[in-house]
This record gives structure tokens, sequence and C-alpha cells, in this order.
């Protein structure tokens, strides 16, 4: 029975229950089919190609359809508990498992600093199931590897027992010790409790490495699964989702799948790839301390694979955000950076989260428990609960000492909902699982309809060419496998040179902004020397005014001073433009207000100057981007569009692949002229001669006398050449900068860009090209068995088309749009 979770009366809750009853049991039907007919073909003798060793891409071979029968089988299962399945991958030490037990409210996956998810694990979530339920329906494997294991120790002296890889560690040696002694045998199927499910976790995946070349050297137990439905399921109550509504009443699974760097093991990686394509949608957990890692390159290259197929269910949690410092990358930084750098723009930045899992973990499990048992467990029985303590309280909480600040449950509460939303984890959470557990039904029945559309797609394709093959003479079809070769060595060629294009294109405007920069340098060190220059007059004039003091009735004392500097060489402009760089840097002023004056116009030249310069380097990227872009298209499809007219010609068949470039835009380039100017007028006391007249009594007071005197007077340096050397060194900065930002553009983005184009361009008609070699294959069999072949082709090519109409009527959002809006 399908039950609906809304508030609508009893004649449409039947409409509704019928609807996805109905649409549920044609799924079925349909995923039935396509797997029957993968079987079939598989089963007509030497109908596919493509054995271990042959490397020939086609549209479908036997590798393919073997793994998507296994895809399909896990889909009607899906499709029948109408279970949406959230695959979570990520490196070792991304904290996957954490994450995990972030979003359950507890922690069910042990945390250990070594590989620990070797087999996926499947978590459902059951309401109601507040201790976690393992059942593991297939344990054979193991305890045939047990079995093994515990002959290959009969027969191994105890000292060569311990130079063990596996007995390196403290589990290890317990489980070692525990086969030799006969202490454990077999593997039970069920087991409860956190401790029971610790325990068998930790179990298979040290009996999976007891296997390996470094210990037994044994066949792996993890080659013999294939099916979602024989893993290890645990269930157990998600605490935010115990009282969620859904749209239609559906099962939430999360998967922890084993990490491409999980102890190096290739049949690991195997596993990922079949998992994340068997997903009805991806979360992928980075370490946002190792964001460009090789391994977390490892896992992005395997989650590309499945994009097309997971669409906007594809997810990333960057966690670790919380040790990020004042420098580091901000939360729209780092969703931009992995958005753009690490995804190629795959994942928008709206489906990107920076998250802390520990700190969500620790605040969820308090909360599940203040919720279940109005209290928190002792810290001496709970060791979370003493994490969770140091995480609120600060690192010198005290587990002796402080225990009674456990017992004020309402300031724990608000403690760990304060902690739950530091963590960042309120978003994910609600976008990510609270809509898919929402929409988990549909999300099963669509994940379904798209896998079967994409199998169709291929198959037909498939068909169609070998089948046309067979019209043609084998001549004929020569010729057009050879124009394919000729079609794919001339791609090559053309993307040779769009390369050689981009990097002269990058040497150009690399030389254009070193000219623009030197031009820009000069202009800057002409306004410091006249600046500089500037000052120093005007020092030269106080000077001369202090050596010439003014009295009301003096009128001719100006004259006398610009006449004195004007007669003496010594003393005139000439000798004031005349300094040394080296020796002589700064500009002096007899006031504080001269000198802020004069370093608020400097500031403002220079500023102004720069902010021109930068503008036109701005403009100059801009501009080159835009031309080298349109540049090599226009290049790349007057040279590629023959090509592939000719491959349509070829193939009968229409190519949609176009060139297309991201928008680009640098960092901006940034001279902190405040941060340069802080500081720079320095205070002096100096003792400093002055003039005066006066009226002496051996002239009868008649005439004015000149006299000196000393007093100390406090002057305003400004250092001009340092500002203007501080402003030089920041602008080869940013020249260094925009010119790594350039080589950056020109390797990975433009670059980068042109290859995938061509790598799928390629791809696709390789593809083609394998279809038509097994049609030429098809041609140089007898009449018998080409006649079988034959026959078997169209079959298969009207059943699939039969599917492809069938598949056609099938849309469950729209189905359900419709009803509630009827």
């Amino acid at each position: 029975m399908i039950l609906i979770m809304a508030q609508v009366d009893e004649g449409e809750v039947t409409m509704y229950t019928n609807t996805v009853a109905a649409l549920q049991e044609e799924i079925l039907r349909l995923l039935d089919q396509q797997e029957q007919r993968l079987e079939e073909m598989l089963n007509v003798e030497d109908f596919l190609f493509g054995k271990n060793e042959d490397v020939q891409s086609r549209s479908l071979d036997q590798k393919k359809a073997s793994l998507w029968m296994k895809t399909l089988s896990d889909e009607k299962a899906k499709v029948n508990n109408l279970e949406m399945t959230l695959a979570v991958v990520g490196t070792m030490k991304a904290g996957k498992s954490t994450t995990i037990n972030a979003i359950i409210g507890r922690e069910v996956l042990p945390n250990r600093n070594r590989p620990m998810t070797t087999l996926p694990t499947i978590i459902r979530h059951k309401s109601g199931q507040h201790t976690p339920q393992l059942t593991f329906p297939n344990p054979q494997p193991f305890n045939k590897a047990l079995a093994e294991i515990s002959k290959k120790l009969l027969h191994i002296p105890q000292e060569k027992i311990s130079e063990l890889s596996i007995y390196s560690s403290e589990d290890g040696k317990r489980l070692v010790e525990s086969i030799r002694l006969g202490e454990l045998t077999h593997l039970e199927s069920n087991h409860t409790g956190v401790e029971g499910v610790y325990e068998f976790l930790k179990s298979i995946n040290d009996i999976s490495r007891m296997c390996d070349a470094q210990n037994f050297n044994l066949p792996s137990p993890l080659t013999e699964y294939k099916s979602i439905s024989e893993f290890p399921i645990i269930e157990i109550e998600f605490f935010h989702l115990k009282n969620a509504d859904q749209s239609v009443a559906g099962n939430l699974a999360l998967i922890d799948t084993p990490g491409p760097n999980e102890a190096g093991q290739s049949h690991l990686r195997h596993i990922l790839e079949e998992q994340l394509q068997k997903a009805s949608a991806v979360l992928s957990v980075l370490d946002y301390t190792q964001l460009s890692s090789e391994a977390d390159a490892e896992v992005r290259s395997e989650i590309e694979k499945v994009a097309e197929l997971s669409g906007d269910r594809l997810f990333v949690l960057v966690n670790k955000y919380d040790q990020k410092d004042r420098n580091s990358m901000g939360k729209d930084e780092v969703k931009s950076y992995v958005s753009q750098e690490l995804f190629k723009d795959m994942v928008t930045p709206t489906r990107i989260f920076p998250v802390s899992s520990r700190s969500g973990y620790l605040a969820n499990y308090a909360l599940s428990e203040i919720d279940r048992n109005h209290k928190l467990p002792s810290p001496t029985q709970e060791d979370w609960v003493e994490d969770f303590a140091k995480q609120v309280f600060g690192e010198t909480w005290d587990i002796e000492e402080d225990q009674e600040d456990l017992n004020d449950i309402d300031r724990i509460q608000k403690s760990a909902e304060r902690l739950w939303s530091k963590s960042n984890f309120v978003e994910p959470l609600d976008l990510v699982i609270g809509k898919a557990y929402g929409d988990a039904a549909l999300i099963a029945l669509k994940s379904a309809i798209a896998k079967m559309v994409h199998y169709n797609t291929e198959i037909i394709q498939y068909l169609k060419m070998r089948n046309q093959s067979a019209d043609l003479d084998i001549k004929v079809l020569q010729q057009f496998i050879e124009q394919l070769n000729y079609d794919i060595h001339l791609i090559e060629k053309v993307q040779e040179e769009s390369d050689q294009l981009g990097q002269e294109a990058g040497h150009t405007l690399n030389a254009n902004i070193s000219i623009a920069f030197e031009a820009g340098e000069n202009s800057l060190k002409k306004y410091i020397n006249e600046f500089f220059e500037k000052g120093k007059i005007n020092e030269r004039m106080e000077q001369e005014r202090q050596k010439h003091p003014v009295e009301k009735n003096d009128k001719g004392i100006f004259v006398r001073i610009f006449d004195s500097v004007l007669s003496e060489p010594k003393r005139g402009f000439a000798s004031l433009n005349s300094y040394k760089p080296d020796s002589d840097t700064v500009n002096k002023f007899s006031s504080k207000d001269e000198a802020d004056k004069f370093l608020y116009e400097l500031h403002s030249v220079l500023e102004k100057d720069s902010a021109n310069l930068i503008h036109v380097m701005q403009q100059q990227v801009a501009d080159f981007t835009k031309q080298t872009e349109e540049k090599l298209k226009v290049n790349i499809q007057s040279n590629i569009d023959p090509i592939l007219k000719e491959a349509a010609l070829t193939l009968n068949d229409t190519f949609d692949l176009q060139v297309s470039f991201k928008e680009h835009s640098i960092n901006s380039i940034n001279i902190d002229f405040d941060d340069i100017m802080k500081g720079m007028v320095e205070e002096k006391s100096e003792s400093v001669t002055k003039y005066r007249t006066v009226r002496k009594w051996y002239t009868l007071w008649l005439k004015q006398h000149e006299e000196s005197y000393s007093v100390n007077q406090n002057f305003y340096y400004v250092d001009t050449k340092k500002i203007g050397k501080d402003v030089l060194t920041q602008l080869a900065t940013s020249q260094n900068q925009l010119k790594r930002e350039l080589e950056k553009y020109i390797q990975k983005e433009l670059i980068n860009n042109l290859n995938s184009y061509f790598s799928e361009l390629k791809a696709y008609l390789d593809k083609f090209r394998g279809n038509l070699l097994d049609g030429l294959a098809d041609k140089q069999e007898d009449e018998f068995v080409l006649g079988k072949l034959l026959v078997a082709m169209q079959k298969f090519l009207e059943d699939s088309h039969v599917h492809d109409e069938d598949l056609k009527q099938l849309n469950p959002e729209s189905i359900m749009y419709s009803l509630s809006h009827a």
C-alpha cells in the first residue's frame, strides 16, 4: 500500500495512491524488460563485442551490458521500496563517516584514522528506530575468507604472524588471534546496537584487508558482491527526519562508499564507480584543508562520469570549514572555487556547502539525546559527551571538575542549537537530506526512468548503425571506417593548432602587459619625483624665510628671499632638483598640517594614476580573452564543421557539439595605499638657528641689526621615496599576480576547455567507429551466422523502439503536479 503524507480528502488519497502504484508498476515492468533484453543480447553467441582485452569504444558492449543489468536490478529494488539512495563519497580523511553521523544525529559509523569503508554500507532512515539494527544479507563470501585465513594461520609460526601488516594495529591483532584460536569462525547476519555495528564493520574491513598481498594474499571477498541488495544495511532514525512530511511516502537511504584512497585497492575503485552510477543522487565530501589533493581529484573524476545522470542531484559538502583562518577563503569564495576550479561549473555554487561535520555531529547528537531522554548521558559512559562539552564550553572544560555544567539542560540545549547553527549544517540538511526524503518516492521513480532512457538511447544507436552496416558493401564500409579514422586524425591536428594558437595569444598578451606595466611604472615614478622636488623647493623656501624674519613694515623681505635663492647657484632651484635619491629620500615640513596635506595630495595622485593603469590592464585582459576565444571558436568551427559534415554523411547522423567558454574574470589588482601611507609622517624635535633684527645702543637704536638664536622646533618628515618604492613594489607584485592568473587561464581554463571539447568529439566519433567495426565483423561472417545476427538485431531494435515509446509516456513529476493542481 502506498501512503500519502498530505492533508487531502479520501477521494484524493485514493487517486494519489492509485497513480503512484500505477507508475511504480509500469516502471518496474519497463525495468524488467530492459534488463531482460540486455541479458538476451549477452546470451546470443558473439552478438556483443568488447571482452576484457578489447579497448575499442562503442555504444554498447559486453562490459556495459553487464554493468547496466546490475544497475537496473538495483533500480528495481529502489522503485519497489520507493527508496531514494544518496551515495556519500570522499577520501579517507575528508570526514565521510563523521558527516554521515552528523546527518543521522548519533554515532553509527566508527571513526578511525585508517581506511574504514571497504564494502558499501546502506544506512536507511526508519522512524522510531532509536537503536541501530544491522542486517548483512550475504555473509558467505566473508565466511569463506575466514575459513581460508584460519587454514593459513595453522601453518604460520607465531613469530611470523606478528610480522603481518594487519597485526600492527590493536584491532587487527585481536581479530587475528580470535580467528587463530577458533573464536571467530563466521559472521552473523544480524547485529544490534552501536557496539554490535562497530564490531561488525571493523571485522569486515579487517577481514578484507587480511586477504590482500601484504597479508595472506587470498581472493578478496569484495569481488563477489554485485548488487545493492547484498550490502550491509543499518536501520536507524535520522533525528531531523523524525517528523518530516513527504509528498508521497518513500524511503531514504545513505550509501557509505569506499574512497579512492582506501588502502589503494583497485576493486574498491570499481565498487565506487558502480555505486556512483547506480545512486539516485551523490553527496561528495571534500576536505577544506586539502581541496586540491590528488585523491580528491580521483573522487571528482569518478563523479564527472555520472554528472549527466545525476544532473541537479549532485551536491558537495566542504568539510572542516571551521579550520579556516582570517586569511583563508570565505564561504562564497569556497563555493565559487569548488564550482569553477574543481568541478568545472558542473556543480553550481547553490549546491556546495562549507560545513563542519564534527560540530554538526556533536550538536545533532546532543539535540537528539535531549529530545529523547531530556538529558545528556554521563561523559564517563559516552566519550562524545566530553567532546561536546569541550566544543561548547572550551578546551579547558574538565570531566572531573565541571560535570555540573551538563545538568543545566536549557543551557545545554541553547549551546547545542548554537553549535548546530555554527556548523553550517542547517542549509544542506534542509535542501539536500530534507528535500531528498520529502521527494524520495518521486526521485526513485525519476532516477530509474533517467537510466532507462540513457541506456535505451545507446542501445538503439548501436543496433541501428550495426544493422545498417549489413546493407553496405564491405569496401564501402571499410571506406566509412577509414574516413572516420581520417576525421579523428584531422580533429587531432585542429586540436594541436588550437593549442598553439592559445599559447601564442598568451605570450602576446604577456608582452603587451609588460609594456603597459612599464609605462605605468614610469608614470608613477614621474609623479613621485615631481612631488619630491616640489617638497624640496618648499623646504628650501622655508629655510630662507627663517633667515629673513618678516617685520611689520619690512615690505621688501619676500623680494630679498627670492633674490637670495636666485642669486646663489648653490641655493637656487637647480640645487634643489639635484638630490641624491639613495641618501636624500625625505621631505621636511615645519607643521603637521603641511605634512598631512602633502601626503594627501601624493596619495590622491598616485591612487588615481594607478587606478587608470589597473583599468587599462583589466580591459586588456577582458578584450584579450574575448578576442582569443572568438578567434579560437572561428578557427575550430571552420576546420571542424567540414569534418563533422563528412562524418554526418558517413554515419547518417547529425552532430551538435559546440566549443564554448565560460565567462572569465581575473582577480582585481589592488595597491593598498592606505597601508602604505600609514605612519609615514614622522615627528622630530630639532635645534634650529633663527634670525631676528634688533636695535643696538651703540647705534643709538637708529639701525636694525640681524642676530641669530637657537630654539627647539618640531619638524615633520615624509619619506616620499620610500612611499614610491612601496607603491612600485606592490605594482610589481600585482604584475606577477596578473601573469600567474593569465598563465593559469591559458594552461588550465583555455587549454583544458579545448582538450575537453576535442576529447568529447573524438570519443563521440570513436564510439561510432566501434559500432561500424562491429558491423564490418558481421559482414565477414558466413551467411548463416550473419542471418541469425540480423534477425536478432531486428528483434532487439523493434523491442527497443517500443520501449522508447513507453518511456516517453512517463514523467512522474508532471503527473503528480497535474494531480495536485487538478
